[in-house]
């Protein structure tokens, strides 16, 4: 079993016969082609599992936006307190209100 064991890892193999040698390169690239097609299935996985992830990743994005959008509203509604009675320009937020930051300069004094 070591005898064999060193062979493969290519030691000793000047008093092989040709068939020996023909039988291990079989062997080898047997195994390599094994391994070749492990971490095909293992890249594969890893493929599919990333793209799980960014799929969730959107998912959960949406959702966050839109409980802000509906927390957002919420809060609007109590923080201007909309009445029909009261003047829009109290309610209005004060980001909205336009206000000239320089005079007219076309008007008459």
């Amino acid at each position: 079993m070591q005898i064999e064991l060193r062979h493969m890892k290519g030691e000793d193999i000047n008093s092989l016969q040709p068939k020996e040698l023909i039988a291990i390169e079989e062997a080898l690239q047997n195994g390599q082609t094994n391994l070749r097609e492990k971490m095909m299935d293992h890249w594969k996985m890893h493929r599919r599992n990333e793209k799980m992830l960014e799929e969730e990743h959107k998912l959960l994005v949406l959702r966050m936006h839109q409980q802000e959008v509906e927390l957002s509203g919420g809060m609007r509604e109590m923080d201007l307190g909309y009445q029909q009675s009261r003047d829009l320009a109290a309610q209005m937020p004060f980001t909205f209100r336009v206000q000239p930051s320089h005079p007219n300069l076309q008007e008459d004094k």
